[in-house]
């Protein structure tokens, strides 16, 4: 973990004036010191990753090493989630103040009456994808139909990734035969287990690609994009609404940081390092070298990286996710559950 630097800086200073009053009464003496300005003060985060380190986290590596949350304000903890804890009970116990997590779940767990909010953009693309072997006869998501398609069970942003997938072109899981294959796409499709796998475009693309074989990606969505949203930062709306500052502070951090990533990829592996001791062998930091290069496409818009996020994505998704048998437990308002306030 990052140690707590000081709050204040060292260099202030102090001085006392003496103020002279009448009838022979002793002087009085007033201090003024100076009093630290917004800028000067430094506060306490802890920002959530899940489960264990891995390189696309790195943004928020590189911000706490190369001191960008420091120069935004903020004295950032990194606290890494243990593998059975729930994606955001630390946040609700107070043992977190913001976390990296993905909007599907956010919202499915606001639903079920979780105070969350979304506060900035970490994925600005949704990178789930459904995959299949390069001389599978499989050209189109409609050409599933009958067809086994593997992901690790039905949960998560594979799952929900899916099911948008298949609404996208009017079908749905009774069109194709779902199998869960848990976190073992590589195997299961080259083995003939199943027709196609549902994975990451920055993780299990790269997996393929690295093993020395040949996959491709459908197309997702029939026209446009898929109406989901991936990694974000949330936090809760008790935290943000009394700690603006250190919110906005965290987001600046992780915007530089991610563009410390795209521009300076050697590097950012580098420090990585020192977050992940599995990233010691050379054919590891090979490995992350690729997934954090697919993982910087996803930073992006059009080249740019921000942390501004597509509100009308997130009413879309709101309405496809109600549109779904079990999804969501109550009706969200988009208003009270997203917001670009934050955003410098």
């Amino acid at each position: 973990m990052i140690s707590k630097r000081v709050a204040l800086s060292a260099a202030l200073a102090s001085a006392l004036i003496l103020a002279g009053c009448g009838g022979g009464e002793p002087a009085a003496t007033e201090s003024t010191e100076p009093q630290p300005t917004e800028a000067q003060v430094t506060q306490d985060v802890t920002l959530g990753l899940t489960y264990i380190p891995n390189v696309q986290f790195s943004p928020s590596y590189v911000a706490a090493d190369e001191g960008f949350f420091e120069r935004e304000g903020a004295s950032v903890t990194i606290r890494h989630h243990g593998a059975d804890e729930g994606l955001f009970t630390a946040l609700l116990a107070g043992e977190e103040d913001m976390v990296i997590a993905t909007g599907d779940e956010m919202l499915i767990a606001r639903s079920q009456g979780m105070d969350l909010i979304s506060v900035g953009q970490y994925y600005a693309k949704y990178p789930v994808s459904v995959i299949v072997k390069a001389d599978s006869d499989i050209q189109s998501i409609e050409d599933l139909k009958g067809r086994k398609v593997g992901l690790p069970g039905e949960f998560g942003s594979n799952w929900y990734g899916l099911l948008s997938t298949l609404d996208s072109y009017g079908m749905s899981v009774s069109d194709i035969e779902v199998v869960s294959i848990g976190f073992t796409q590589l195997p299961a499709l080259m083995s003939g287990e199943v027709d196609a796998v549902v994975g990451f475009t920055n993780n299990d693309m790269v997996q393929f690609s690295l093993a020395g074989v040949e996959a491709r990606e459908l197309q997702m969505a029939k026209e446009g994009e898929l109406p989901l949203i991936g990694a974000n930062v949330v936090t809760t709306s008790k935290f943000a609404g009394e700690n603006p500052e250190a919110v906005k502070a965290v987001l600046a951090g992780l915007r530089a940081g991610k563009q410390f990533a795209v521009d300076e990829v050697d590097r950012t592996i580098e420090i990585t390092k020192n977050y992940d001791p599995n990233l010691s062998a050379a054919d590891a930091q090979e490995a992350a070298k690729a997934i954090l290069t697919a993982t910087n496409e996803l930073f992006q818009v059009d080249g740019v990286v921000t942390m501004e996020q597509n509100l009308d994505t997130w009413a879309a998704m709101n309405e496809f996710l109600a549109s779904q048998p079990d999804l969501l437990a109550s009706e969200v308002n988009i208003a009270e559950a997203v917001t670009n306030d934050y955003v410098k």
